[in-house]
C-alpha cells in the first residue's frame, strides 16, 4: 500500500513538473501570444489527462488548480483573481475526464465543451463584477471561448495516446 502511495505522488509531482516545464515555454519560445494559446493549451491540458488517466483524480487536480497559479507567476495570467476561475475551468475538464474515462475517447470530448463554457461563462461573470479594462477582457474572453473547445480536444488526443504508452511501460 505505501508503495502505491509513493508511486502516485511521485507521479503526480513529475507531471506538474512536466506541465509547468511546459507551460514556462511562452517564456523562451518567441511566437505570437494566439500561437501560444494553442500550442501550450494543448500541451497543459495533455498533462492534466495524463494526470487523470495514468494516475488519479487528485493528481489532476493538484495539477489543475497549481497551473494557473504558475500561469499568473509568469504573467500569463494579468491579473490575481483570474487564478480561480482558471482553476474551476481546469477542474471541470479533469473531473469529467475522470468520470467519462470509462466511455472511451468517444465521449472525453464533453470535457472540453464543458471547460471552454465555464471559463467564458466564469470570465464573462467576473467582468461584470469587476472593472478590468477593455483591451484584457477582449483578449481573455476570446482566449476562454472556442479556443478552450480546440486546446482540449488536442490535449485529450495527445494525453490520451501519451497515457496508452505509458500503460506498456508499467507491465
Amino acid at each position: 500500500m505505501a508503495h502505491s502511495v509513493i508511486q502516485k505522488i511521485t507521479r503526480t509531482a513529475l507531471l506538474l513538473a512536466v506541465t509547468l516545464l511546459l507551460q514556462g515555454l511562452r517564456l523562451v519560445i518567441p511566437v505570437p501570444p494566439q500561437i501560444s494559446l494553442f500550442f501550450i493549451g494543448s500541451l497543459v491540458n495533455a498533462c492534466l489527462v495524463i494526470a487523470v488517466l495514468r494516475t488519479d483524480l487528485k493528481a489532476g487536480s493538484v495539477i489543475a488548480v497549481a497551473a494557473p497559479v504558475f500561469a499568473y507567476l509568469e504573467g500569463m495570467l494579468p491579473l490575481p483573481f483570474f487564478i480561480p476561475v482558471v482553476a474551476v475551468g481546469n477542474l471541470v475538464y479533469v473531473v469529467f475526464i475522470w468520470a467519462l474515462q470509462q466511455y472511451g475517447l468517444r465521449k472525453l470530448y464533453i470535457a472540453a465543451f464543458l471547460k471552454a463554457i465555464v471559463l467564458f461563462g466564469g470570465f464573462s461573470l467576473l467582468f461584470a463584477l469587476v472593472q478590468v479594462p477593455p483591451k484584457i477582457t477582449h483578449m481573455i474572453l476570446f482566449a476562454m471561448s472556442w479556443p478552450q473547445i480546440v486546446t482540449g480536444i488536442i490535449g485529450l488526443v495527445v494525453g490520451y495516446a501519451v497515457s496508452q504508452r505509458l500503460k506498456k511501460v508499467d507491465r
